[in-house]
């Protein structure tokens, strides 16, 4: 598994994020239509349904980061039980929060993709990056808002580099 320190700074962490969304847009306008809805292998999903993956991802990173920041300010917030990640046959699982559902179009997960990266820009242009408050991460422990979001940029990254290779390997 990655070293979530070699995303960087929170600066760097951003700049990586803006990177990876553009590789990721740039594939999926590019792609054929037939290969974004057609799973990967057996039993794998389709690269929309990956695309759609990110995006809740990102959502459910938003949310925390924003936890993160009321637990910062004061706010005594429930606790929310932690449920660690499963790996199967050495590959994390995505939690079922996060599991896409499948069946939309490509423009409607750009849409969804759009407005899960505005959800999660919209925390760190408020948070403080010095936060010592942690939240659970399924598969990385502990994190602190930083840390919360080089696993956003890693994710993105490690389910961009899969996509760029299933479709070179056509």
């Amino acid at each position: 598994m990655a070293r979530l320190e070699d995303y960087g700074t929170w600066e760097e962490a951003l700049r990586r994020l803006g990177e990876s969304r553009e590789a990721l847009l740039a594939l999926l306008r590019e792609a054929d239509p037939a290969w974004l809805s057609t799973p990967l292998r057996e039993g794998a999903w389709t690269p929309l349904m990956g695309a759609e993956h990110i995006a809740l991802v990102e959502d459910s990173t938003a949310r925390v980061l924003r936890r993160l920041r009321r637990v910062a300010a004061g706010e005594s917030l429930p606790p929310v039980p932690f449920v660690p990640g499963e790996v199967r046959d050495g590959k994390p699982q995505a939690p079922e929060g996060v599991r896409p559902k499948g069946g939309l179009s490509l423009e409607e997960v750009l849409a969804l993709l759009a407005r899960a990266r505005a959800f999660l820009l919209e925390e760190p242009a408020q948070a403080d990056p010095q936060n010592p408050a942690t939240f659970p991460h399924p598969f990385f422990g502990e994190l602190n808002p930083l840390g919360w979001l080089r696993a956003a940029a890693y994710h993105e990254a490690h389910h961009l580099t899969a996509l760029q290779e299933a479709l070179s390997s056509r």
